[in-house]
């Protein structure tokens, strides 16, 4: 009897430590769930990267399952070029600072910062500095800046010229890549594609012949076939010259010319982009021999251009520039032939 009581005795104490051993093991495992979780969370945890654009960081959903999150930091866009700043506002990206421009401010860069530019200091850089930018897009007649520019802002320079039809459809695409707006972009040049005036092609030997100038009877530049309004010329079936001119160092797609070598010329047609007035510079024109003896001149077919479309923001506003030069020149054309 005594013998029957002591063994049960040892299997009631053997269950019980048995109990205990199982409710210590389970607590060391929910203990031991809990600080891998945590350490989970810790890893897992995306890290703040303010110079990363577009940066993919690995984060956990609730499952534990790993997942590629994007994390985008806005790209900010300083512009020096008036056509760049058109087109991003165009596409619904605003661009950090805009170029101060003499005369009237688009209405659309209301509230936007300036910043003030010189041909000889090139773009201010205390106003660069403040606006923080990540690019800075500038047209290459602030080239010999952009190196202290970029080293002192730490952005990356891009140099855009518009000096061809194909160049503004070309820096659409660079600044739709740039904002991360590639369709916006590829649908705003579909758009202008459809807008645009077909191309005339002419025999050479019945091409209008047009003179472009930019300045005053007394100090002027001439376009080169090179230049914006050069291959719009051409798209209308003109011919800019004269030939043989050599561009300015700083002014692409100019060039100086004498009095002589544009007597000598004598082209059917004269455009002319000047600082100020029609009628007055009209008045300068037709008031002066040398200019009143060319043809284009004498048969009324001198006509002034606004400088805004031409020179301070070309490209904005390509097809009315294509179809203005297009009505000219082949109205040139009826008239001569």
């Amino acid at each position: 009897m005594h013998h029957l009581k002591t063994s049960q005795n040892s299997r009631s104490i053997t269950r019980s430590l048995r109990g205990h051993a199982t409710l210590y093991i389970l607590v060391l495992v929910a203990m031991l769930s809990m600080v891998l979780f945590l350490i989970a969370q810790v890893v897992a945890k995306p890290q703040a990267s303010s110079d990363t654009v577009g940066a993919i960081v690995p984060v956990s959903n609730e499952l534990q399952e790993p997942v590629d999150v994007v994390v985008v930091k806005e790209v900010r866009i300083a512009t020096l070029l008036p056509f760049a700043a058109d087109q991003l506002l165009a596409m619904g990206v605003q661009p950090v600072c805009v170029p101060g421009l003499r005369g009237r401010t688009p209405a659309a860069w209301e509230g936007i910062p300036t910043v003030q530019l010189d041909h000889s200091a090139g773009p201010n850089l205390e106003q660069l500095i403040a606006v923080q930018p990540d690019y800075i897009i500038s047209g290459s007649v602030y080239a010999q800046f952009m190196p202290n520019v970029e080293s002192i802002t730490k952005a990356k320079v891009i140099m855009m010229d518009v000096e061809s039809i194909q160049s503004v459809m070309d820096h659409m695409q660079t600044l739709g890549r740039i904002a991360s707006r590639p369709d916006e972009a590829d649908k705003m040049i579909a758009s202008l594609q459809k807008r645009l005036v077909p191309k005339v092609s002419m025999p050479e030997s019945e091409e209008v012949s047009v003179l472009g100038i930019f300045g005053t009877p007394h100090s002027f530049y001439a376009f080169l076939p090179d230049s914006y309004l050069g291959d719009l010329v051409r798209h209308a079936g003109g011919r800019i010259g004269p030939e043989g001119l050599e561009s300015h160092k700083i002014y692409r797609g100019l060039a100086p010319l004498s009095m002589e070598t544009v007597i000598a010329f004598d082209p059917d047609v004269l455009f002319v982009l000047f600082h100020g007035p029609e009628e007055s510079s009209r008045a300068m024109f037709e008031g002066d021999p040398l200019w009143s003896s060319l043809k284009a001149v004498s048969e009324d077919r001198m006509y002034f251009l606004q400088d805004d479309m031409y020179a301070m923001r070309p490209g904005s506003q390509l097809d009315l520039a294509m179809s203005q030069i297009h009505d000219y020149v082949q109205g040139a054309n009826r008239e001569l032939r």
